[in-house]
């Protein structure tokens, strides 16, 4: 577990460098970042999976044309609204900087050209595009949610999550687990009973699925009871 903690320390230390580097030694940096996600074993399962059945080519055709209604007609780069397809748009769009099938520097004065600045465009780059990358990483992968003080339910979750972290599942099923639970915590802490019965259910039936036990599984179906005689 601290081992592959530190592989996803390190990534999001090599976002928080791409994001500081100078705009001529950012290809380099976009590079390290892609191959600490290789490193990473859990972080590699995770882009893999995202990425599987993600369609690149139709997500670039919608989210880097023209803003409609803009009379400059300047195409604005837009992210697809779901989270995961967000995330595999831009890991892809790295990719793609990486192996020179797109060039940065034109890229940025396409897509975020700030008065001729290179300076400036690749800030509002890094805001935009990497920024929300490492968060939505790091909320992912974070050992335990923002509510996990206050609420017993969500202190199970945080709890699941670490077990999960450490056990000895393979990835895939590590990082099916971890999308259940973080968007469990996420519907615990918005409050919305109905979300967290549907989790709930979809995480019990994964666990039986994966032949994964643990102490919190019994309270979670309790919970689960619980809220079905609510709803």
């Amino acid at each position: 577990m601290d081992t592959e903690r530190g592989r996803i320390d390190l990534f999001l230390r090599k976002c928080d460098e791409v994001m500081q580097s100078k705009f001529i030694i950012a290809d380099t940096k976009i590079s390290e970042l892609l191959k600490s996600i290789v490193t990473s074993d859990l972080l590699y399962a995770f882009f893999r999976e995202i990425t599987k059945d993600f369609d690149y080519g139709a997500a670039c055709r919608e989210c880097m044309g023209e803003t409609a209604g803009d009379p400059s007609h300047k195409k604005r780069l837009r992210f697809p609204e779901d989270p995961e397809k967000k995330l595999a748009f831009i890991f892809c769009l790295l990719v793609d900087f990486d192996n020179k099938t797109l060039d940065l520097g034109e890229f940025l004065q396409e897509y975020f050209y700030e008065d001729g600045s290179v300076y400036e465009s690749f800030y509002a780059f890094s805001n935009q595009v990497i920024k929300p990358f490492k968060n939505a990483v790091k909320i992912m992968f974070s050992e335990s949610p923002r509510c996990a003080e206050t609420m017993d339910a969500s202190a199970r979750v945080g709890g699941e999550r670490k077990r999960i972290y450490a056990s000895s599942l393979n990835d895939g099923k590590k990082v099916d687990a971890l999308l259940i639970l973080n968007a469990l915590g996420d519907a615990l802490e918005k409050g919305n009973e109905r979300a967290v019965a549907a989790l709930l259910c979809g995480y019990l039936y994964f666990a039986r699925e994966a032949g994964w036990n643990s102490e919190n599984l019994a309270p979670m179906a309790e919970e689960l009871k619980n809220i079905k005689e609510r709803i």
